[in-house]
């Protein structure tokens, strides 16, 4: 995904590209306008200077439909204003049209402030009356330029507040597109996060244990941890590969499958890969619910007390698979700050819902915990966690609803609330 960071080529601000319609108009109008100019030059033996200012008003128009960035067409409206002010009365009211249309370029035109139009149209005004009073026009003639003037103003109005509503558009669609960008960086991260504190803080754990039966002269055990240890590491590498890949919805088939067989290739290299030591068989077994992460966590020396339903079966796959990864970042987190230490699980069936609290001795540094908060964030209303000491011990309790359970929809005021605080971690 791209973010917009170049005026897009229909920004009518920065030179829009028009349809085949609005040329054709543009042509019919400079010609014809053209076309009489001379004509009725000819016929009346206009002055020299009326030629001269004219045939200037006339280049502006046409140099403002062929160059169309923003300064080339605030500067061409001003000289058709100007110029073609000081023509109306000798052209009878001919180059009104090239001034309507220089006030309309100028009242749309984003460069300039606002105001310019109705400026542009006052002077356009005061020339139209100076040179009907010298050319002996009557009010009339006078009052229906006025109405001509006003017109453009208007018409310059209304395309001026429409290109900016445009532009407000562009720019909410790319502040989604950034937030969306944002989110998805977010969620990557997390998901890094997990699997490597997951796979490499067991790896530490594998190759403490490892060294400690060579220094016992325990050789063949050691050597069933070391390959216990490298499938772990392959398992963690594929993980992260699935999550870096996952930002890719049309390439994330082919990453799962390519994940894998980086995978299963790394154990089939070591025969020793292959025991039931290795513990970091969880993620490919999705459905298994809190069981790997018992079996892993276990292997990795700890001491874990399971009580409850592991296979989590009440819930749905969405909810079952935040649970599974705020619970690995729980256990993950009880063996980095309480190692040795007893760990408890407890699943526990309370009406429609289900509560997993993981408890372990001491409180950690609160590591993970933000990314448990936006995986629950990102469920229902019903779905929450707490984190916090109770006593001597660190408690991550965990609230799920279960599958086809109804969950009260939020006000609205808890919806604007929910918002606002979105709208805060986004800025």
């Amino acid at each position: 995904m791209t973010l917009l960071s170049v005026p897009e080529p229909t920004d009518p601000s920065a030179g829009r590209s028009r349809s085949r319609l609005g040329w054709v108009l543009s042509a019919v109008g400079i010609v014809a306008v053209t076309f009489w100019f001379i004509r009725n030059g000819i016929a009346e033996e206009l002055p020299p200077w009326v030629w001269v200012v004219g045939g200037v008003t006339i280049a502006a128009w046409t140099l403002r439909e062929f160059v169309r960035t923003p300064c080339t067409m605030a500067a061409a409206g001003a000289v058709m204003v100007v110029a073609g002010s000081a023509v109306v009365a000798p052209t009878d009211a001919l180059m009104i049209a090239a001034v309507i249309v220089g006030i309309v370029v100028l009242q749309a035109s984003a460069a300039v402030p606002v105001w310019t139009g109705v400026v542009a149209a006052l002077v356009a005004l005061v020339e139209i009356a100076v040179s009907a009073s010298l050319e002996g026009a009557t009010v009339h003639f006078v009052l229906g330029s006025c109405a001509g003037l006003v017109l453009g103003i208007l018409v310059g109005f209304s395309r001026r507040q429409y290109r900016v509503a445009e532009q407000q558009a562009r720019q909410a669609e790319r502040d989604q597109q950034r937030a969306r960008l944002l989110a998805d960086r977010s969620r990557a991260a997390r998901d890094i996060h997990d699997v490597l504190a997951h796979s490499l803080g067991g790896l530490v754990l594998q190759l403490d244990a490892v060294e400690a039966l060579l220094e016992a002269g325990r050789v063949d055990e050691a050597t069933q941890r070391a390959g216990a240890a490298r499938t772990l590491a392959a398992d963690g590498l594929a993980e992260a590969r699935r999550a870096v890949h996952a930002l890719r919805d049309d390439a994330e088939a082919d990453t799962h499958a390519a994940a894998d067989a980086d995978t299963h290739a790394a154990a089939d290299t070591d025969p020793a890969a292959t025991t039931d030591t290795a513990p970091a068989a969880a993620p490919d077994a999705p459905d298994a619910g809190l069981h790997p992460l018992v079996a892993a966590h276990r292997d990795f020396g700890g001491e874990l007390v399971v009580t409850g339903d592991l296979a989590l079966a009440d819930l749905d796959d969405a909810h079952r698979a935040v649970v599974v990864a705020s619970t690995r970042e729980a256990l993950s987190n009880a063996r980095r700050h309480a190692p040795g230490r007893p760990v408890s699980l407890s699943v526990i069936r309370d009406g429609d819902a289900v509560d997993v609290v993981v408890a372990n001795p001491l409180s950690g540094g609160g590591h993970g915990l933000i990314g448990i908060h936006e995986r629950f964030a990102e469920l229902d209303a019903g779905a929450t966690v707490e984190a916090e000491r109770s006593e001597d011990e660190f408690v991550v309790a965990m609230h799920v609803p279960v599958a086809g359970a109804r969950v009260d929809e939020p006000d609205a005021q808890d919806v604007q609330n929910a918002q606002d605080v979105q709208n805060v971690t986004d800025a």
